[in-house]
């Protein structure tokens, strides 16, 4: 691609058209810049990815707007007319390991005892999160009148441990103990999407100039302009280049820069969490057999198996038929991202022995993700490392040498893991740009 060297003459390059480059791409637009998108993959939207699969839609990727108030996702979407349904998933059953549901009384000391730990997290003085929760179990006092004490200590560690995989897609040694400042979202309602979150990706991609299929390989930073370089050879040439990839794509170094980036970057880049978190969607012929008490109205279902939590979301109001969700992260996530489909169905099978009765060794549907080992993200979203640091997340938003910038949900401060996270960020660097 021949084009003059001259700053006036060259566009404002976008890296990656998922959310946040999209979001940056518009408002550039908005502000009368001249803005171009180049995406690797064959689609938009990145790790917002809605697929039909007959005659049903699934969302593989982003599901929820997290939190209706303020949450400009959601402006979006009323803006629009899409429509979204109310998913809460806060209020749950819980069951044991030999499939009895918990009691009214073993599910409020259950809850209270959780209630009291998350409210220590605070205050520890441990590193990891790991330390902090066995720490505080080991000190409570239990009256074992309800729950067996050593019980009940197995059943909080690893329902702890399982908070670490939904929502931050990694593992409670990994993350630091006051983890729950970090956990970004907004009040109010969580909604889901009848027809797919892609309908929010397509109303801001509107009218933009993307480039799909266009991987990029290499970052030079010239004096005045900024080279890319991709996967054909084609060389791109920029006024600013804004980089929107993955935490996992910076991580696993697939873009080379020339010169390297500054030292500091590249450790802020490694100090990063960024974890695989994986679905796992199931439809029956017939609902399975501990349902829920419908007068509750309640969705979720937590249940052991082996001393791991394990828990699923009835999606079966949505589409009117026996739909079921299974949301992994951490190690669990990790296998799913190496093994084949039945693998994964046995997996599940194993871990729902024992509670319920004639549970079918096939599904009717079975959709799995493996963003771990997708070439495009290497992974789902961030989380909050032992090595978390502010100052390291700022940094991003320092461009280098006021060319090369950086947005996505990784660069966000208040809401990192968050589709809102990833399009204010992009936002703010249109900002940035324009002034």
């Amino acid at each position: 691609m021949l084009v003059e060297k001259q700053e006036g003459d060259l566009p404002i390059y976008i890296i990656g058209a998922g959310i946040s480059g999209l979001a940056c791409a518009k408002k550039l637009k908005e502000f009368g810049k001249n803005v171009v998108v180049l995406e690797a993959r064959s689609r938009i939207g990145g790790r917002i990815d809605s697929r039909s699969f007959g005659s049903d839609g699934f969302d593989l990727g982003a599901s929820w707007i997290h939190g209706i108030i303020d949450n400009p996702i959601w402006k979006i979407t009323q803006k629009n007319g899409i429509e979204t349904t109310v998913f809460n998933y806060d209020e749950s059953e819980y069951f044991h390991s030999n499939g009895e549901k918990f009691s009214r009384q073993e599910v409020e000391e259950f809850q209270s005892y959780i209630k009291t730990i998350e409210k220590a997290l605070s205050h520890s003085n441990k590193r990891s999160a790991f330390d902090a929760v066995k720490d505080i179990i080991s000190t409570l006092t239990y009256s074992g009148e309800i729950l067996p004490e050593e019980y009940l200590k197995e059943l909080l560690f690893s329902f702890f441990e399982r908070l670490a995989n939904d929502p931050f897609a990694t593992n409670l040694e990994l993350l630091p103990a006051n983890y729950s400042n970090f956990e970004g979202y907004f009040l109010g309602d969580e909604v889901i999407f009848k027809q797919g979150y892609v309908q929010v990706v397509n109303s801001i991609s509107h009218d933009l100039n993307i480039k799909l299929k266009t991987t990029i390989q290499q970052i030079i930073l010239e004096k005045d302009y900024v080279k890319i370089v991709d996967h054909h050879n084609n060389t791109y040439l920029a006024s600013h280049l804004v980089l929107t990839v993955s935490a996992g794509v910076l991580k696993n170094n697939v873009i080379q820069f020339t010169p390297e980036l500054p030292k500091e970057y590249t450790q802020a880049i490694k100090n990063i969490g960024f974890g695989s978190f994986n679905k796992v969607f199931f439809e029956l012929k017939k609902p399975l057999s501990f349902q829920f008490d419908a007068s509750e109205n309640l969705n979720s279902i937590f249940y052991w198996s082996d001393g791991i939590c394990f828990n699923i979301l009835d999606l079966s109001s949505i589409y009117q038929k026996p739909v079921y969700l299974m949301l992994f992260g951490g190690r669990q996530s990790d296998f799913i991202d190496q093994s084949s489909d039945d693998e994964v169905w046995m997996f599940i099978l194993d871990s729902l022995a024992h509670k319920v009765n004639m549970l079918p060794r096939k599904a009717e549907k079975l959709i799995i993700t493996r963003w771990g080992v997708d070439e495009y993200s290497y992974g789902s979203f961030s989380f909050p490392s032992l090595a978390y640091d502010s100052e390291m997340i700022k940094l991003f938003h320092e461009p280098i040498d006021n060319r090369i910038y950086f947005a996505g949900e990784h660069c966000s401060l208040n809401y990192t893991g968050t589709v809102h996270g990833a399009y204010l960020s992009g936002c703010e660097v249109a900002q940035k740009l324009n002034s």
